[in-house]
């Protein structure tokens, strides 16, 4: 897998198109009665794939397709919201097999929660759906098992880095690299056991 110019410059193969939705300051812990508390990081949204790996929401683009209307429309298959084009920017793309362009969503806390909220009433309507074949036109349940919130933080050896060694598919490792990286500027360090 290599790292490209991030474009529509892939057309003689697939392309799929993801959405990273992220907040660059959460207070995940504010609950807690520890040090850990007063802590502020930044956290994306990565969903449970069907198959076990973990991802960001996204798919594969149509032919023909540009590349946003595909995130679009491929968000809101799988996560149920609409995403406005002028709010999202590149982050990367890779081509190996295919060819894979992640977008981000930088959002405000409230926003953030807001989105996840949202994200877990739609996930939890389409089951209620699927048990009851009321009929389902998302791809929760199929695609889709579960979402969560990752607080991008190392905290007492532990934290992202372990986080890190979880399945991911296709790109989704490498493009969540490239956020700790450039865009949190956090350094991943080596766990301890």
């Amino acid at each position: 897998m290599e790292r490209v110019e991030f474009g529509d410059f892939y057309r003689n193969k697939k392309n799929a198109v993801f959405l990273a939705i992220y907040v660059k300051e959460i207070s995940p812990w504010k609950y807690f009665n520890d040090d850990i508390k007063s802590m502020r990081c930044p956290a994306i949204i990565m969903i449970d794939r069907w198959d076990g790996r973990m991802g960001f929401p996204g798919g594969t683009v149509d032919e023909g397709e540009e590349l946003i209307d595909a995130l679009v429309r491929e968000v809101k298959e799988e996560i149920g919201i609409n995403v406005k084009p002028d709010k999202v920017h590149a982050i990367a793309s890779h081509e190996w097999k295919i060819a894979t362009h992640l977008y981000g969503l930088e959002v405000q806390e409230a926003e953030f929660l807001h989105i996840y909220y949202h994200i877990l009433n739609n996930f939890s309507r389409s089951i209620l759906l699927h048990a009851y074949e009321e009929g389902d036109k998302s791809h929760f349940m199929s695609e889709i098992t579960g979402i969560k919130i990752i607080p991008l933080v190392q905290h007492a050896g532990k934290g992202i880095n372990y986080f890190l060694e979880n399945s991911f598919a296709g790109s989704a490792k490498n493009e969540l690299l490239i956020m700790l990286n450039e865009l949190f500027k956090i350094k991943i360090e080596p766990k301890k056991n």
